[in-house]
Order: structure tokens, then sequence, then C-alpha cells
């Protein structure tokens, strides 16, 4: 019941405004003949017909009927000129919109255009021709009246059309400006308005005192130029159409110096002077305005993110070094990380994870409010610089995780759910000097040891404590390991395997170790910098150089190559998932000398427990590959015999944790025993690790362990120097 009320308001409105637009054109706006210059209803229904469809041609066809009422000498008349506009004025709306909304750009600007051209044109056709059947217009005045018409339409849609268009298109940008514009202030605005008025003035008064009045026309045509570069389009229309009709109303009334056109050619020319006056200015605007959105677009994808709207990390980033440096408002920093996300891409679909993305970006935006940044920094993490102390953002966090676990998305006939950890650190001058880099830096490691705790809480982190100056040292490792593989500064060191039992001249086997010199001297074992290689993702990247480096080392050294029974390499967890090390690796060993059955790659039983399906099929593209396997830490990854046969490994490499101390250990020596017991029945080498006495290897030979590691027959030390020693040599 509102909207028929609300369009019943509307149309009366529309009525009337076309009705007195058509009774005041007929009045001041005509010329010598009485035929109007200016007919601005033409363009009050064509824009009504535009914006709120065809069938709102009905104002034309009422407010017309008006109007020939008060002044059409016959019934016929009457009929002929209210059908001819209707029926110009529907074909016209149909020709702009043909089943495309207008966006009012440059393109729908030569729409209407074209629009109102062919309105005119029919316009004035149906007219003259009611004219000509009813005897008002004989047969030699048909082409100046056609011509007057249609000008005189033009002009009017010219004036009003685009005014009320941008005034009543309210979904479409017309106020979004890029970041990049500056808007007109009040103050300029006031001062253009006074100058329009003043070149008004300036119009009539000169122009009645002789001087040449059409030059005088420029004076507001450079002010509506600069209301096409300054103002919205909405401003320069109505500002233009209150130009161009006070133009035509002083030209047909004569007034200020204006002589009314006496000819058809000088009628003409006043008018497309006229259409041009009102058709510049608004393109221009409609160009600005195009331009200022485009820019704002362009804006946009460069700062948000195009998942959430969120801001992106670079802007996010930009804007809180920008707070912090500039404000001392307390301040605290979060970085949320969602728990396991990963489950719902695997089990569902990565379209389902960005569903759940979107949803927990805009509950985060709507929970902290305005006047907190807010940003996906990647994947499913966020981070947030709040406007508030510690406390206050405990509270916040707090909220966080109970709304994110409460969140419920549907996807298909499922529900999906999940948890985050969130990290917090707070921007005191006293501790970190409100640096950006630093805060960040711990609120990642708070929100990690979040993750590490179960999830699904928070961590606050304080830069001074033992915890987050271990986390600095991690860092540093981190930055220090990828300089250091830039450099490619890693020493090769190699530990050898040897058999427990008679090696028959099967060659050398040996375990290739990973050093790191300083400078200094100082040297670096694998434990002091390998946390922060699994904590940064370096893992694949470092077994790369590894490989690399000891293929290189032995193709080089082709005598020491040809006595070597296995080459062990050590591979990460990550890189059982990376997708590209088959392809690297298979290139590597096509242009490498060394053969592939002697390189013997070695992988933790943990990280084999973690995704044993991903590691069944890594394996056997690198057995493809023509490489062998060795399972390392065996023993410590739980239920170890229930996969064991499933796994096409060479050797069982037994964790050291059971060797030390074997010949004191009863328990030790059974799970040893069993180890070598199911090994040996699935076809299976096994590896004793960390063999330190002379006992131990004497347990292990009883055993009938195969091989031992450790110590007892050689510390690490440099690949050179071990194919140096006599006993390989």
């Amino acid at each position: 019941m509102q909207g028929k009320a609300r369009d019943i308001q509307r149309f009366l409105l529309w009525t009337a405004l076309c009705f007195a637009s058509a009774v005041l054109a007929s009045r001041y706006l005509s010329g010598p003949g009485g035929t109007s210059m200016l007919w601005p209803s033409a363009g009050i229904g064509f824009a009504v017909a535009v914006r709120y469809g065809l069938r709102w041609t009905a104002v034309v066809l009422v407010s017309s009927l008006l109007f020939t009422a008060l002044s059409a000498p016959s019934a016929l008349y009457m009929v002929l000129a209210v059908a001819g506009k209707t029926a110009a004025t529907a074909i016209a709306a149909w020709y702009v919109l043909r089943g495309r909304a207008l966006h009012l750009r440059i393109e729908d600007g030569m729409r209407l255009l074209g629009g109102g051209v062919l309105q005119s044109l029919l316009s004035a056709a149906f007219g003259i021709f009611a004219l000509q059947q009813t005897g008002r217009l004989d047969a030699a005045q048909i082409p100046e009246a056609f011509v007057r018409w249609t000008l005189g339409d033009m002009l009017g849609i010219a004036v009003a059309a685009p005014t009320i268009l941008l005034c009543t298109t309210t979904r479409n940008p017309v106020h979004k400006l890029s970041p990049f514009h500056e808007p007109a202030t009040l103050r300029e605005r006031i001062f253009w308005i006074a100058l329009l008025a003043t070149s008004f003035i300036a119009i009539h008064s000169l122009g009645g005192r002789g001087i040449y009045v059409l030059g005088l026309i420029s004076l507001p045509l450079v002010l509506l130029l600069w209301s096409a570069l300054r103002f919205s389009p909405v401003w320069t229309a109505a500002s233009t159409g209150i130009t161009v009709i006070y133009l035509g109303a002083a030209t047909g009334m004569g007034l200020g110096g204006f002589t009314a056109p006496r000819t058809l050619l000088e009628t003409a020319v006043l008018l497309l002077l006229l259409c041009l006056v009102a058709v510049i200015p608004v393109m221009m605007a409609l160009a600005g305005l195009e331009q200022r959105t485009t820019s704002y677009a362009l804006y946009q994808r460069a700062t948000r993110d195009t998942l959430t709207g969120l801001l992106n990390r670079t802007a996010f980033e930009e804007e809180a070094r920008k707070r912090l440096a500039t404000t001392e408002v307390p301040a605290t920093l979060l970085y949320l990380d969602l728990d396991n996300l990963k489950i719902i891409n695997d089990s569902t679909s990565h379209v389902a994870g960005d569903d759940m993305i979107h949803a927990i970006g805009g509950a985060i935006a709507a929970a902290v409010g305005d006047e907190a940044l807010v940003s996906r920094t990647g994947g499913d993490e966020f981070a947030i610089l709040l406007p508030r102390a510690e406390a206050g953002a405990i509270v916040e966090a707090r909220r966080l995780l109970n709304e994110i676990e409460a969140m419920r998305v549907p996807w298909g006939d499922q529900v999906l759910t999940t948890t985050a950890s969130i990290g917090l650190v707070s921007a005191t001058p006293q501790v970190d000097g409100r640096d950006y880099d630093t805060l960040f830096s711990h609120a990642d490691a708070a929100c990690f040891a979040a993750k590490e705790l179960g999830g699904n809480r928070f961590h606050v982190s304080y830069p001074s404590s033992d915890e987050a100056q271990a986390h600095s040292a991690v860092m540093r490792s981190a930055l220090r390991i990828r300089e250091v593989l830039e450099r490619e500064q890693f020493l090769l060191y190699v530990q050898p395997i040897v058999p427990t039992h008679q090696a028959n001249g099967e060659g050398v086997h040996f375990e290739v170790l990973l050093r790191w010199q300083e400078p200094g001297g100082r040297i670096h074992v694998p434990a002091e910098f390998i946390s922060a290689a699994e904590r940064f993702r370096m893992g694949p990247r470092i077994d790369r150089y590894v490989i690399d480096a000891a293929l290189r080392w032995l193709e080089r050294n082709p005598q020491a190559a040809k006595r070597v029974a296995s080459c062990g390499i050590n591979l990460s967890g990550a890189t059982l998932t990376d997708e590209h090390f088959a392809d690297y690796l298979a290139a590597r060993l096509r242009r490498s000398s060394f053969p592939a059955e002697n390189l013997c790659l070695e992988i933790t039983e943990t990280s084999v427990v973690r995704d044993r399906q991903r590691a069944q099929r890594f394996i056997g593209q690198m057995r493809d590959l023509g490489c062998r396997f060795a399972l390392d830490d065996f023993g410590t990854g739980f239920c170890s015999f229930g996969y064991l046969s499933d796994l096409d490994v060479d050797y069982i490499k037994i964790d050291g944790s059971f060797i030390r101390g074997l010949e004191g250990s009863q328990l030790s020596q059974a799970v040893v025993r069993s180890i070598g017991d199911i090994a040996h029945v699935i076809g299976k080498s096994t590896i004793a690790e960390q063999v330190e006495t002379e006992a131990e290897h004497r347990l292990l030979q009883e055993m009938q362990v195969d091989y031992a590691q450790g110590y007892l027959f050689g510390r690490p030390q440099s690949i050179e120097t071990f194919f140096a020693a006599p006993a390989v040599a």
C-alpha cells in the first residue's frame, strides 16, 4: 500500500511539473510565430520514462491532455498531438533502455543523446502531421515548422533530462569519488554561484548597451566548464539547465540586447548553440565522474582484499604505521589465524573455505567497529589494530573468539564451523617504540603460541619476556638462513653408516648433514636453525639446496662417487607436500652422472603419520625416478607397525632414543629386537642411530640390526675430509 501511494504521489508530481513547464514555455520561451524555442516538458517526460519504465509515459499522456485541452482548436488535433507525443516518448525510452541498465557513464550519455534526438524527430513529425491534418499548417510551412519543433524539443531534453536522471538515479555511484579527488568546499560553491549570477547580470546590462551579446555567453559557459571539473554532475546539470533557460527566455522575450531569431537559419543556429551549451558541460561532468569512479575502483583493487572487502596487507601496514607514528592513543595489534581451515578446504572445497573466510571477515569488521583497522593479511589470517589498551583488546579478543566459534556457515547439506587463535601485543612507547614491524612479529609469535596450546584461545605477548626474545632469535635465524641460502654458504658434512656384520665390499654408506658457518668461523648445527626453517616454511628450499650441492660435489669427484653405495639426504615434512619437488628432482637427476639408485631419501616417521596417503604417493614418485628410501626416527610415531608394510621404503632407521643406554634397558632391547625382526620379515633393512659404545654395537649385532650410525664410528665431518680418510679412500 505504501509503495502504491508513493507511486501515485510521484505520478502527480511529475505530471504537474510537465504541465507547468509546458505552460511556461508557451508563454515565455516562444519566438516569432508562436513556436516555442525551448520545450522542457519533452525532457521531463523523456527522463521519467527512462528512469521509471515505459508505463510512466502516462505522465506525458495526462500532462499533454491537460495542456492541449487549454489551447487545442479541435478534438482531432488534441488526439493526434497527445498520441504523437506519447508514442514518441515511449519509442525513445525503449531505444535507450532495450534491456540495459543506465549507469550514467559516457556511453550512457551517448545513448541518452541518441534517444533525445529520436524523440525530438518523432515528436516533431507527429506534431506537424496533427497540424497539417487539422488545417493549421500549410504545406510550404512544414519544413520550417519541423526544424523549429525538433530543435525546441531537443533543447528541452538537453536541459531537463540530465538533471532529473542524475537526481533520481540513487543506485548509481554519483557521489562516490576517488580518494585522490578533493571535493569542492562550500566557500568555493558560494563563490561560483556569485560569479554565475554576476555573469547573468552582465549579459542583461551590457547586452542592452550594444555590446555583442553572443560574446557575453562565454562568461557562464566558462563557469559551467569549471563546474564540470570541480562539482558533481547533478550540480553541473542543474546549473546548465538554469543557464540555458535564462538564455532561451532572454532570446524569446528580447531581453538584455538579445534579438529573437526571425529566419529559419537564425533559429537553427541559435538553438544548436544552446544545445551545445546544454550538452557539453554535462558530458564533461559525466566523463569526470567516470574517471573518478574508475580510479576509485582501481584504488579499491589495490588496497582491498577481493574476497572479504577488508584492507589487504600492504594497505593495512601503511595505515597502521601512519597511526602508530602520528598518535599516542593506546593501541593493540591482534593477529588472528583460523584453526583447521584446511579441513574445510580438503573435505568440501576451497570455495567453501572462501565462504567461511568471507563470513568471518564480515563478522570481524562488524565486531570491532569503524575505528579499528582490519585486514586479511593472507590465507586464513587477519590483522586488527584496535585503538584500545591491552585490557580492552582482551575483551574484544574474547568476543571475537566466541563469535567465530558460534558462527555457522551453510554449505550444501553441511554446516561449516571453525575456531580461531589470536595473538595480542600492546603498542606501548616505553617498550617497543610503537614500531609496526616489531609489533607484528610479536603478535604473530603470540598467535603461533595460542595455536600450539590447542587453538580457540588468545595469547598475549610481552616484548620483554623470554618467549618474545626466543621468537626474535628464531626470526633472526630465519633471516640468516635466507642469506646463507642466497650466498650458498651452507657446508656439507657427512656421517658414516657402517654394516654391523661383514661389509663384503658393498661400498660406502653415509648420511649428508648440513652445517652453517659464520664469517668468524663458528659452525652451527641443524638444531640451531632447523626450527626457524620449519616455522617459516623454508624446508623445501633447503632440501633442494642440499640435494644439488651433494650431487655437484659427487659429480666433480667421480672417483669418490664410484665408492658410494648409499648417500642419505634428509627431507623435511613440508617437502612431502611440495607438488613441484618431483619435477625438480627428475630434472636434476637427468643431468647428473650420479646414479639415482644410490641416492637414499630420508623422511621422518612423524611426517608420514601426518598424511600417510600423501607420503605413499610421494615415495612412489621418487622410486619411479630410481631413488631409495629410509624411514627416519622410527618408533616415535605411535602404532608404527600398523602401517610399516604399506610404506615402500628400503631402510628403517631406529630412533636413537631406543639405542642410548641400550645395554641397561630391557624395554629398549625388546623394542629394537621387534623392529629388526619385523623389518626382516617384510624385506627391509634396519639402521640404528646414535650408537656411541661398543656394548651397544655388540647388542645390535646380536639383534641382527643391519647398519649402525653414531659417534662410535665417526663424528660428522666435511665431505672432503670424509672421502680423504684412508678407510674410505
